[in-house]
């Protein structure tokens, strides 16, 4: 469909053209469930049975109705509809601020600020429901992600840190908020979080980048959230404010950062561990030579790097077009 609906401008009715579109955004969506449920069995295995040294599937039923892949594929899409409302928006500012079908984009800037607002607020909520499942799940990435070293109750979160993993200590904290963690985790001030001292070494995972990488993704969300609530305020005003616009034109790349950092937490987070608690990462590599890797890796780097200068022109391309030049130019 994807193809029709490429094809098919000047071939098919306004109707069925879009259809098409909307039928390969279905399509999308179902698919992430699939992927990200098989995701959730390598972060929490469940419905399995080992035979023979091997993990086989027994009940498919709890492989997809899990919590943790039902809350990874929500997280994972509402991320998805914030990025696409951020690119909307921000395309939609250039145009503004150039006095260039100022009416058409002040529409496509409402429409997208309402969706991005939308999931922007429930990323937060969800995150929140994720974080408590991770803590149930997974609480060597819990306290990993949090640089949360000593078992406590009432254990705080800081807004920034410097992790000494050496030391097992965090050499630097700011904006320290007590009883945060333990809320977070247990949706209970008081409750006791275990700290990455009481996990043997071996079995945790990288401190330094989990850390960081879950603080870019939850500043980016919160900001996100501010970003779309001031542009609710301001979204009958595009035209007298155009430093918001701007900020909304330089803010498209945050949505590709933040969901990068949420993908580093998910995978470096679940170290040591290729299926958490059953197979390490070491007991999984594949018995051959280094050139062999060194050579896929060299051509993914070149077939995606060829593939991201294309997309990146594309964009960039289309984007600075009108409506009017985009549809002529795709006929």
């Amino acid at each position: 469909f994807i193809a029709v609906w490429v094809f098919g401008w000047d071939k098919l009715s306004p109707k069925a053209h879009a259809a098409c579109i909307w039928i390969v955004a279905l399509a999308s969506n179902i698919s992430a469930y699939w992927i990200l449920s098989a995701n959730a069995w390598m972060q929490h295995p469940v419905g399995y049975t080992i035979r023979n040294g091997r993990a086989e599937l027994v009940d498919f039923f709890a492989l997809i109705t899990q919590k943790f892949a039902v809350l990874s594929f929500l997280h994972t899409v509402s991320g998805a509809y914030i990025l696409a409302g951020f690119f909307v928006m921000g395309v939609s500012a250039y145009h503004i601020l150039k006095k260039q079908n100022v009416e058409f984009f002040k529409k496509s800037f409402r429409i997208a600020l309402t969706f991005a607002l939308i999931f922007s607020v429930f990323e937060v909520v969800q995150g929140h429901l994720n974080g408590a499942e991770v803590a149930k799940a997974q609480p060597t990435k819990l306290a990993a992600m949090e640089a949360h070293w000593e078992t406590e109750k009432g254990a705080p979160i800081s807004l920034f840190a410097i992790p000494d993993e050496k030391n097992e200590r965090n050499r630097f904290e700011i904006g320290k908020i007590p009883g945060a963690l333990s809320m977070l985790a247990y949706h209970d001030s008081s409750a006791t979080v275990i700290g990455l001292k009481d996990f043997p070494k071996e079995e945790r995972p990288p401190v330094w980048i989990n850390f960081i990488a879950f603080k870019t993704m939850v500043g980016l969300g919160f900001l996100f959230m501010l970003l779309t609530i001031v542009g609710w305020f301001k979204r009958n005003k595009l035209e007298e404010s155009p430093r918001f616009l701007k900020i909304m034109l330089y803010a498209i790349p945050l949505p590709y950062i933040a969901i990068e950092a949420g993908w580093m937490l998910t995978e470096v987070g679940r170290q040591p561990w290729i299926v958490y608690g059953l197979m390490k990462t070491t007991d999984a590599v594949s018995p051959i030579a280094a050139s062999q890797v060194l050579i896929s890796l060299i051509a993914f780097v070149v077939v995606y790097t060829a593939l991201g200068i294309v997309d990146f022109y594309l964009l960039f391309k289309y984007a600075r077009k009108g409506p009017a030049e985009a549809v002529a130019a795709k006929s």
